[in-house]
C-alpha cells in the first residue's frame, strides 16, 4: 500500500511538473536551464502596486511589467520590503538596461533607463548576475495569459 501512494505521488508531481512545462497558458522565461515563472502586471493600478507590500518572491518567480507602447518607464520601491534587480526589455526581447540590487530604502529615488523599453521585469536582487544577463541579451519568454 505504501508502495503505491508514493507511486502515485510520484506519478502527480510528474504530471505537475509536465502541464506546468506545457501549458500554453502559464506565463514564464526560459534561462538555460531554468524556467522562470511570471507573474504578469498589466494594467495601470497592477503596474502602480508592482511588487509593493509583498514580504517577498519565491526564486523562481519574477513579475512582468506588460506597457501598451514602448517608453522610458521609471521605477521607485515604494511599499517594497526587499531589494530586487530590474531589468527593462524592448519590444524585441532585448535587454536595454539593468539595475541590480535595487534596496528598499532607494524610496523615493525613480529608476529609469536612457532607452524605451515594451516589459520591465523586476527579480529578486542577485537575478541578474547570477543568471549572466547583460544588455543586449534576447530573453525568451511567452506571456499568454
Amino acid at each position: 500500500m505504501r508502495a503505491l501512494l508514493i507511486l502515485v505521488i510520484l506519478l502527480a508531481a510528474t504530471l505537475g511538473g509536465f502541464y506546468t512545462f506545457s501549458n500554453p497558458s502559464q506565463p514564464v522565461l526560459h534561462l538555460q536551464d531554468k524556467v522562470i515563472f511570471l507573474l504578469i502586471t498589466d494594467s495601470p493600478i497592477e503596474r502602480a502596486k508592482g511588487l509593493g507590500g509583498r514580504k517577498s518572491l519565491p526564486e523562481d518567480t519574477a513579475m512582468i511589467f506588460v506597457f501598451d507602447a514602448p517608453g522610458i518607464q521609471g521605477f521607485w520601491m515604494k511599499g517594497m520590503e526587499f531589494p530586487i534587480d530590474i531589468i527593462w526589455i524592448d519590444g524585441e526581447k532585448r535587454i536595454v538596461n539593468i539595475e541590480e540590487n535595487i534596496s528598499p530604502d532607494s524610496y523615493p529615488k525613480v529608476f529609469s533607463p536612457e532607452q524605451k523599453s515594451l516589459y520591465v521585469l523586476e527579480a529578486n536582487a542577485g537575478f541578474a548576475g547570477e543568471n549572466n544577463l547583460k544588455v543586449g541579451d534576447h530573453l525568451n519568454f511567452i506571456l499568454s495569459k
